[in-house]
Parts: structure tokens; C-alpha cells; sequence
């Protein structure tokens, strides 16, 4: 599962043969595959039957959706909204004196999505404000079943250079 996330594909996960399960079992399998899981929160899960034939037509649609957010196209102009509205309801922590800013965002590619984030003292962002911006983007987008990225730069600094 690991593999998946590190290329960068969408995902739609089906646990067969759901209807042969009894119900302690369905809820200590739920418990188990959300503990070994977690990191593929984006993932839409379906419990079904093949042999029934329950819940495959809930995984077509669901595959379906996750293509299209894996392959979606998103505005710059919308990025950029969406990333104001994001400090402005969670500024980024400073670290010490420095407190990083956040100027525009932009689509950098697709399957998977990756954000690209401009701005100043970008390398003092933590995981943590990573982790909400992803969330932020990806609910503003509805970008359910794929992983996205989200990455940072900073422009050079024309005064480095003079001593």
C-alpha cells in the first residue's frame, strides 16, 4: 500500500466478500483497516459481495471519481483563494522571529494533483501546516480517492548577494 502512495495513484479500496463476515468480525476488520490504513485517509473504502454482486456498482463510481480528481485541472485563480482563506483561518507558526508567507498557489500537475505554494521563508512551514493545507485543498476541490501534493517555493533573495 505503500508502493501506491509513493506513486502517487488513485485509489479505491473493495474488501470482498463482506456478506460471509458476521458482524463482530465487520467491525473489528473496520477497526483493523483503518489502524494499518491511516496514511491512505484519501482512499474511498467499499465492503462488498462479488459473488451477490453488492456495492461493485458503488466501486465503479467511486473509481470513476477518483480518476477524475487524480486527472482534475485547478484554476490558479480558485488556488490562490483557497490559500488565503486557509492562512487566514490558520496562519502558519512562526519559528522564532521568522513567520513564513504565503503569497499564491498554482497547479504544478496532474494524477497525482500537486499544489505549488509561493512565497518567503517557506522551509520554516511544519508537516503539521502541510497536512491542513492538503486537507483545505483538497475539500475545497473535492479531490476524494487521490493523493495530493503539496509543494513549496520561494523565490531568491536579490539582496543575498550583497556584503
Amino acid at each position: 500500500a505503500g508502493h501506491i502512495l509513493e506513486a502517487g495513484r488513485a485509489l479505491v479500496i473493495a474488501v470482498n466478500k463482506w456478506d460471509a463476515a458476521k458482524p463482530a468480525e465487520r467491525d473489528r476488520l473496520k477497526l483493523d483497516l483503518d489502524r494499518r490504513l491511516h496514511f491512505l485517509s484519501f482512499a474511498k473504502t467499499h465492503f462488498i459481495s462479488a459473488l451477490n454482486g453488492s456495492g461493485v456498482g458503488a466501486v465503479m463510481r467511486s473509481v470513476d471519481a477518483a480518476h477524475a480528481a487524480a486527472t482534475a485541472r485547478l484554476s490558479t485563480p480558485r488556488l490562490t483563494r483557497v490559500l488565503r482563506d486557509a492562512v487566514e483561518q490558520q496562519a502558519p507558526p512562526r519559528r522564532g522571529p521568522i513567520r513564513p508567507k504565503l503569497r499564491y498557489a498554482h497547479q504544478g500537475g496532474q494524477n497525482p494533483p500537486i499544489v505549488v505554494i509561493h512565497g518567503t521563508s517557506l522551509d520554516h512551514v511544519p508537516d503539521t501546516y502541510r497536512r491542513y493545507l492538503e486537507s483545505t485543498v483538497r475539500s475545497a476541490f473535492g479531490l476524494q480517492g487521490t493523493p495530493l501534493r503539496v509543494e513549496f517555493r520561494t523565490g531568491a533573495n536579490p539582496y543575498a548577494q550583497r556584503g
